[in-house]
């Protein structure tokens, strides 16, 4: 079964450590620099609703835990969304500062909170959605097990940084996206991780 609610622990790996998200992260989280990337605007584009979709299991909570150097600062959040009890699943949202993003910490941290995720709080199975062109974030996801299952095209307007996917350097992002005179789209993939995969790669539990 899974947790009504998640656990109040602490969570230690060789460089991060997770804890229960407090309000102070919140306002930590707002002075974070902005990203760097030029696409980066695009990452978090909201899931449309598709009609009939079964939500009716779906708690309509969210649950939060910080991400944190083991050395202190606050670092990155990881949340679950769309928690559904009966078919012991949730939608998985993380977000890391841009001063540590590439350093593999992201993925350090999301290891270490599958262990809780598939053993302390009982669930069988995590999904997520992540721009296509988000290649580290994609090859981070494939390296911990989750395999994609599926794609759709999210409307995102005319946003001016379209205009770089003109530019040489960013040919290979051009086939995400789909642009008319009115309109633009990004391709996102869903992808899962179930907790038998999870344990066939050699996952743990904790």
């Amino acid at each position: 079964m899974v947790a009504e609610e998640a656990e109040i622990r602490e969570l230690l790996g060789e460089r991060v450590r997770i804890r229960p998200w407090r309000r102070a992260d919140t306002l930590m989280q707002e002075r974070w620099p902005r990203y760097s990337e030029p696409f980066s605007s695009l990452w978090n584009i909201p899931r449309p609703y598709q009609p009939g979709q079964d939500d009716s299991h779906w708690t309509g909570a969210t649950e939060a835990w910080a991400i944190d150097l083991r050395s202190g600062p606050l670092i990155g959040r990881i949340s679950l969304r769309e928690i559904d009890r009966q078919w012991q699943s949730a939608r998985l949202g993380i977000s890391l500062a841009q001063p540590y993003v590439g350093q593999g910490l992201g993925g350090e941290a999301l290891r270490l909170f599958l262990a809780y995720y598939f053993g302390s709080l009982g669930y069988r199975r995590m999904v997520l959605d992540v721009a296509a062109f988000n290649l580290r974030a994609v090859r981070c996801y494939q390296r911990l097990g989750f395999v994609g299952v599926g794609s759709e095209w999210r409307r995102i307007g005319n946003e001016p940084v379209l205009r770089l996917l003109d530019d040489q350097q960013y040919q290979h992002l051009r086939p995400h996206f789909r642009r008319n005179r009115f309109d633009a789209q990004v391709e996102f993939y869903e992808m899962e991780l179930t907790r038998e995969a999870w344990l066939a790669a050699g996952g743990s539990l904790i």
